[in-house]
């Protein structure tokens, strides 16, 4: 057994054993407790879902678990009463008993979850409370905490997957078109980059961002088709790196392109993608963000998945064409690598 599982178990032993001995004292209430603990991406595409429920309980009426990175989102869309999931709560039987007692006292009468992976072990000691979530087909332990169960296919697309949980859960059937998220008005735009075309450099994993080598073929691409000033965005350790090997290889004045990459809060960001007429970039949470902008999106993506939103008119995603091609870098894979950089399709692209 892994190192890791047996600290699982432990943690759970551990416990059991304390809420044997001093049982949770729960405050009776009609409150709905709304988990969304995964990524902001994830967040962003289940937009319509998250306002579905505030229209049908009210903000007052639900308490949403979310991380740090979410808050500020979900507090736009209108949600009052959130607890932020922090690593305390994740990895500390500590962290763990606090937030298990904190919840029981929140006069709660159902645990909805919406993460396609809720596996923290904290939902099985709240008893007496119906749980809500999908089918956990990568934690399946997790199911039986759970008294009903939504439909996942881990390989469908994601607003499927949103669509499934919309219609077992309100009853109501909705068109996927109508589940695609729509924020442009709930962020500011920044009028400044009108007319600029942003590139969003990074990602959450190095290996989603195309190495540095491709990029400066597609930056001299691009520049042959559009004479539109370009934008870097992007933030964190990962997106300087990518832009120090960039340095190396072109100059960015040349190229007119403006590089504001750690120089910029994440709302000041959104309020330049909001702006913008195109977002260019690899599968991250601003890609997420430009697709709930409805911009124009180019994206390169190893193969397509679950947030693969080219199915609409208004996204193109590039994809790998070998993954048998040497990796050259620290960046990409070699799938994400051997995109093929047509002129013309990026010129198309650009109408």
């Amino acid at each position: 057994m892994k190192l890791s599982n047996i600290r699982k178990n432990l943690k759970e032993f551990y416990l059991d054993i304390y809420f044997r001995v001093k049982p949770l004292k729960y405050i009776k209430g009609e409150k709905i407790f709304l988990t969304t603990t995964d990524g902001l991406g994830d967040n962003i595409v289940r937009t319509k879902l998250l306002e579905k429920f505030l229209k049908k309980y009210g903000s007052d009426n639900i308490v949403v678990l979310c991380k740090d990175k979410t808050k500020s989102f979900l507090e736009k869309l209108g949600f009052k009463n959130i607890i932020i999931y922090e690593d305390n709560h994740r990895k500390r039987v500590s962290g763990k008993i606090k937030l298990i007692e904190k919840i029981a006292k929140l006069g709660i009468n159902r645990i909805v979850s919406l993460e396609f992976d809720q596996h923290d072990i904290f939902i099985k000691y709240l008893k007496g409370i119906k749980k809500i979530g999908y089918y956990n087909k990568f934690h399946e332990e997790m199911n039986k905490y759970y008294d009903y169960k939504v439909q996942f296919n881990k390989e469908e697309y994601i607003l499927k997957q949103i669509q499934n949980f919309y219609q077992e859960y309100f009853n109501e059937k909705i068109e996927l078109e109508s589940l695609i998220p729509n924020i442009e008005k709930i962020y500011k735009k920044n009028i400044k980059y009108k007319d600029y075309i942003v590139f969003g450099i990074g990602s959450i994993d190095r290996k989603r961002i195309l190495c540095s080598n491709k990029i400066v073929e597609f930056l001299k691409i691009l520049r042959e088709v559009t004479n539109k000033k370009i934008i870097i965005l992007g933030k964190g350790k990962l997106e300087e790196e990518i832009i120090n090997e960039l340095k190396e290889k072109i100059s960015f004045e040349t190229l007119e392109i403006e590089n504001l990459v750690n120089g910029l809060s994440l709302e000041e960001s959104l309020e330049i993608i909001n702006a913008a007429n195109y977002y260019i970039g690899m599968e991250s949470g601003l890609y997420n963000f430009a697709f709930g902008f409805r911009k124009k999106i180019l994206a390169f993506f190893a193969k397509k998945n679950n947030f693969s939103h080219d199915n609409f008119n208004w996204v193109t995603i590039l994809y790998g064409e070998n993954e048998n091609i040497e990796k050259v870098g620290k960046f990409g894979t070699s799938l994400l690598n051997s995109i093929v950089l047509d002129k013309k399709k990026i010129e198309n692209f650009m109408k």
